[in-house]
């Protein structure tokens, strides 16, 4: 259930989206006109009402003629034929001048319009023609984009939105394009020409505008953001080759559109527009295949993505060495490969699908937003439709699909590493059971994991050795569950008297224990009498169950100890070195001797600080096993 709420919430947001971009500028419901035999009539249409009107449908157009306007007119309809509208004049077969192959020349298209009464301004769009084009609107020239010219010589190709005003005469309207083309395996008017009142004009490109920056801004940002996250953690590339794409598609956005480059930098020249529009374009491909491979490892074949790096580098080499006249033949053949790649794509999306891969159907959504868009706007560069371009849409619907599943992969490994922060907390707890946190700080270490061998440090403390008497004797009357059993009960006792005075246990040695106080041998002497005085509770316990009552001996010995780790690579253990632990060890077995239950060492007698709170009495001195001198020991009463 829990994957079912976020995966049902992206693709609202994602619904959400799509709709606020497509919604975006302003329609009319009423069906416009088309333009039959060179004229558009538009009597019944109402600017302030009905909205923006396409200029579509059949034109008048005459090949290698310019300014119309100042011909004869029989002279010029005996040469005119009706041609479409959005097209490329490569289609007009009916036009024996023209090289289909080529299309290189010139011509001018004519439509006359009819109107409604009307006395205020109206406003024409133009953009993307192949290659140059200008517009007269009753003999006035209106709109340039690059220049219009009868040969390579004199013509500059230019890819530029153009948007003018102008006070229609009267009733009707003569509209006349200038085009040219000697730079692209296209010519003609490819993109559609709007006209409306100056509102609705501004309006419209306001919405453009608006649309086009929300996309780049959005994508731009999500190219940093992931640029940002592969900066941070290297191991997983799906955000570094996500950041790419979306830089692709950013620049792309910058040179398409309403260009937003060549509005800024109108000096840029136009091959050099060109290679980056059709590079972002064909190393698109690459890009997305190895993302795709990122977040779906193993499947998809690997051959894929080198057939698509081989594909898109030899024709964005073609791109780099050639002018626009010989790498704009690139395109077609690489749309007819993408188009296979989409197909063959469909497969593996239901293979994500099917295998239940993480994020597999939001992925899919935005892979079908953007392949859709993507065969839309390829059928519509090549005047197969007259839909208009909504890759940018599909890209964002796309990238924000990515964005989310991405960020549910990122928040699934959060949670795998506050999991497994949780497992090693509980890990290092249970581990200091074996090896005391105290052990590893004196090492300078902060969990166990940082503990290498050969790790030592020396440092003067106190040693405390505690055992029980006669435990053999006791240990023969029980089962092995009951030694068990009582050492447990034994030791739950003393362990926590012994941490109360500043100490740790650093082994327990069957029945014994060895404690060490690393700031005064006080500390040692108090947990010390609080052992016994909870060893007679834990008697007064046993005789209520019958259990007969145990003694334990206790000695204290304080001097310089090494604390490190021995063993070897596989196998090691952190351990105590020092003849003072032997020393205490030895005076701890003298409490058996002595018939006494806690013996203090001379060294630890003498570091005492406060000697009155306590009753003492020197044994004398005594020759311990392994010493040369004597060792002085004391009895606390």
């Amino acid at each position: 259930m829990k994957k079912k709420i976020p995966s049902t919430f992206a693709i609202v947001i994602l619904l959400f989206c799509i709709l606020l971009v497509h919604c975006s500028g302003s329609s009319s419901s009423k069906m416009a006109p088309r333009a039959e035999k060179g004229v558009l009539d538009l009597r019944e249409w109402d600017f302030n009402t009905d909205g923006i009107v396409k200029l579509d449908g059949e034109w008048s157009f005459v090949w290698k003629q310019l300014s119309l306007s100042k011909q004869d007119p029989n002279a010029q309809e005996a040469r005119s034929h009706f041609v479409p509208v959005p097209d490329n004049w490569n289609s007009y077969s009916e036009i024996k001048d023209i090289d289909v192959k080529s299309a290189y020349g010139y011509g001018t298209f004519t439509l006359k319009v009819l109107l409604n009464e009307t006395k205020n301004p109206l406003s024409i769009r133009f953009q993307d023609v192949g290659t140059a084009g200008a517009i007269w609107v009753d003999g006035v020239k209106l709109i340039r984009s690059g220049v219009v010219g009868a040969d390579e010589n004199t013509s500059r190709p230019q890819y530029l939105p153009r948007y003018a005003d102008f006070q229609p005469a009267g009733n009707e309207i003569l509209i006349q394009v200038e085009v040219s083309n000697f730079h692209h395996f296209k010519g003609g008017i490819w993109e559609t020409i709007r006209m409306g009142n100056k509102k609705s004009i501004q309006d419209y490109r306001e919405d453009r505008w608006t649309t086009e920056m929300f996309l780049f801004g959005s994508i731009a940002i999500m190219a940093l953001y992931h640029f940002g996250l592969f900066s941070l953690r290297r191991k997983d590339n799906s955000s570094l080759y996500f950041g790419l794409f979306c830089f692709v598609i950013v620049i792309r956005l910058l040179m398409t559109g309403e260009r937003f480059i060549l509005q800024k930098f109108p000096d840029i020249p136009w091959e050099i527009g060109s290679k980056i529009e059709y590079l972002s374009f064909y190393l698109a491909w690459p890009i997305f295949q190895k993302y795709m491979d990122s977040i779906f490892p193993g499947d998809m074949a690997s051959i894929v993505w080198k057939i698509s790096v081989f594909v898109g580098g030899v024709f964005s080499l073609i791109i780099i060495f050639f002018p626009t006249k010989i790498f704009a033949l690139t395109l077609i053949p690489y749309q007819m490969i993408l188009l296979i790649y989409t197909l063959i794509f469909f497969f593996w999306l239901g293979r994500f699908i099917y295998r239940r891969r993480d994020g597999a159907i939001i992925a899919s959504l935005g892979v079908l937003a953007l392949i859709a868009s993507a065969i839309n706007d390829i059928l519509q560069s090549q005047t197969m439709v007259s839909t208009g371009y909504y890759l940018p849409l599909g890209l964002f619907t796309f990238i924000f699909a990515q964005s989310y599943m991405l960020s549910l992969k990122f928040s699934a490994a959060f949670v795998s590493i506050e999991n497994l922060s949780d497992d090693l907390t509980a890990t290092n707890r249970s581990y200091s059971r074996f090896v005391p946190l105290e052990f590893l700080k004196f090492l300078g270490k902060k969990n166990i994991t940082e503990i290498g061998l050969g790790d030592q440090t020396q440092k003067e403390m106190t040693i405390l050795f505690s055992d029980i008497r006669s435990f053999t004797q006791l240990s023969e009357k029980m089962t092995p569950k009951d030694n068990f059993d009582f050492l447990n009960s034994y030791m739950g006792r003393m362990g926590p008297v012994i941490r109360k005075h500043g100490g740790f246990v650093d082994k327990y040695l069957g029945d014994g224990i060895m404690a060490l106080f690393p700031d005064s041998p006080d500390d040692a002497l108090e947990a010390a009498l609080e052992m016994k005085q909870e060893l007679d509770r834990l008697n007064e316990s046993r005789l209520e169950r019958k259990y007969e009552p145990i003694r334990i001996g206790i000695g204290i010995h304080t001097g310089v100890l090494m604390l490190g780790t021995i063993g070897e690579v596989e196998r090691m253990d952190g351990t105590v070195i020092s003849d003072a632990v032997n020393l205490a060890s030895r005076i701890e077995g003298l409490t058996k001797e002595y018939g006494v239950d806690l013996l203090l060492s001379d060294e630890s007698f003498r570091k005492i600080r406060n000697r009155k709170k306590y009753s003492f009495k020197e044994l004398g001195k005594v020759s311990v096993k392994g010493k040369e001198n004597t060792v002085g020991v004391y009895e606390v009463e």
